[in-house]
């Protein structure tokens, strides 16, 4: 141990010569009030490498990324109350992938937040919770009582149930144990109930110590952030909730200047520890509603951190190791020209609106919604199965066309999709075509596709035989037989589009 603090210590030092120095003079000053880390990323929270860190999905590498990324913290979410003994020691392995993580994230030029993580058990059982909560800074804070001021700690996530009623006293045992080996050390603390703004009023914390940050945490409205959420029984058959009415912003402006009143009042620093949209809410929703939250914090002085690297909420597609582009560039502004793709100039060809919402689904299905899908930073219609239908058409998804067809326009229709099953053998062709609207449904061009279950580019194209009038066409997929649930991604229809020649090649 003497040999790692002293790798800790020296550490230190680079860093304060490097750049941390004003962290420095603001911990010396004992009355200022403390730096509050600007822009940053949970991480680790339900990763394999707590447990078997050979499948790990998180690699040190990411924490080089995420400060190239544009962030200078990252949040580390610790359950560590399941490493406990019986005598609710942590393990020596447990503390050697703890202590790489802080070691390559502050190498990094990251700070570096150590948050316990259990709110879950804290909220079935006070008594075990003080205990483990107790154990767990006991041991953390002396292990890094020479760590740089970049290390900061957070006592607990979002307490909430069971430890409510407890909650004050709780924060005033666990931060006096810290005190004993960092007196300087930042740390944070957040109000009961999850972390919510509506509790800041609640909170009782040491007037004299000023070296604390007052965390909450953001996911309003839940409807819309939480839409499909597996582990919350009342929105996970929610889909197609959006977000964005001049009611809904206002709403956020009001909820952004409460907290910025009560920081003002209480002279207490401020970070919004939490806030996300879950992938089920929409990619084109999920950029505005994460952009408006953190263009909001920043503008009252407050710092984030994104929920989540990795896992769900995602802001980094392990399995395309990069980042969700979109995402990044609605928190951090200026990866904006870099999140955006260069324009297609088939896109100035589109006859259709590319959305989900376009899609208009008919029929007797099992339900309709939107789920994560493996384009990276995209998200599919789900459409559920019912069983075989007389014909072909008696169930499909439909897309109106925009603009008026003459007669020899080229037109071409493309979507990804595949069968939601896991057999791989699994095979359905569908009619995929471009016909009137309304009866007698003549087609303008039509097709046949097939279906697998691998998410793929789906094609019909051809000439129009006659002239139509705007709005009369649509691209119709019929799914009365195919056998499974169907995903679909935005569609695209193209009039009179050629693509450019390659060049040749030298």
């Amino acid at each position: 141990m003497g040999t790692r603090l002293q790798w800790i210590r020296r550490l230190g030092v680079a860093l304060l010569a490097g750049g941390w120095l004003a962290c420095a003079a603001a911990q010396g000053a004992g009355t200022a009030l403390p730096e509050v880390p600007r822009r940053g990323v949970n991480i680790v929270g339900y990763d394999p490498l707590w447990k078997d860190p050979a499948q790990a999905r998180f690699q040190l590498r990411h924490l080089q990324a995420i400060r190239d990324g544009g962030f200078d913290h990252v949040r580390l979410n610790l359950q560590a109350f399941v490493h406990m003994d019986a005598d609710n020691r942590l393990p020596a392995a447990w503390f050697r992938q703890l202590d790489a993580l802080v070691d390559a994230g502050l190498k990094a030029g990251l700070q570096v937040i150590l948050d316990e993580h259990n709110f879950t058990e804290c909220a079935q059982s006070v008594e075990v919770c003080r205990a483990k909560l107790r154990a767990f800074w006991q041991q953390v804070a002396p292990r890094y009582q020479g760590a740089p001021d970049a290390v900061i700690f957070e006592i607990l996530n979002e307490p909430n149930g069971a430890a409510d009623a407890l909650w004050n006293d709780m924060l005033a045992e666990n931060l006096a144990i810290i005190r004993q080996t960092n007196p300087q050390r930042r740390v944070i603390v957040g109000p009961k109930f999850w972390n919510s703004l509506d509790h800041l009023d609640t909170l009782r914390l040491p007037a004299a110590d000023r070296r604390l940050i007052v965390t909450f945490h953001y996911y309003t409205p839940m409807e819309f952030t939480h839409q499909g959420a597996h582990w919350t029984p009342e929105f996970q058959k929610l889909s197609g909730v959006t977000w964005g009415t001049p009611a809904e912003l206002q709403k956020l402006q009001k909820d952004m200047d409460r907290v910025k009143a009560w920081s003002d009042q209480q002279q207490r620093p401020i970070l919004l520890g939490e806030f996300g949209a879950l992938e089920s809410a929409g990619m084109a929703q999920r950029v505005a509603w994460t952009s408006a939250v953190a263009r909001a914090a920043e503008a009252r002085g407050f710092g984030w951190t994104y929920w989540q690297f990795d896992s769900d909420f995602i802001l980094w597609d392990m399995k395309a190791d990069g980042w969700v582009k979109p995402i990044l560039g609605a928190l951090i502004p200026d990866k904006a020209a870099a999140a955006a793709p260069a324009r297609d100039p088939a896109l100035d060809h589109l006859v259709n609106a590319p959305s989900l919402a376009a899609w208009s689904v008919y029929g007797d299905t099992g339900g309709v919604q939107t789920v994560p899908c493996a384009l990276t930073g995209k998200a599919c219609l789900r459409v559920g199965w019912m069983g075989a239908k007389a014909n072909a058409w008696d169930v499909g998804a439909v897309v109106p066309l925009s603009a008026a067809i003459a007669k020899g326009d080229k037109l071409q229709a493309l979507l990804w999709a595949r069968l939601d099953t896991d057999d791989a053998k699994a095979r359905a062709v569908v009619p995929l075509l471009l016909q009137l609207g309304a009866a007698p449904y003549t087609a303008v061009v039509a097709g046949q596709v097939t279906l697998t279950n691998k998410l793929e580019a789906v094609v019909v194209s051809g000439a129009s035989g006659d002239a139509f009038a705007a709005g009369t066409v649509n691209l119709a997929l019929q799914l009365g037989q195919v056998g499974h649930p169907v995903l679909l991604s935005p569609p695209y229809v193209l009039k009179n589009y050629t693509p450019a020649a390659k060049p040749a090649a030298k």
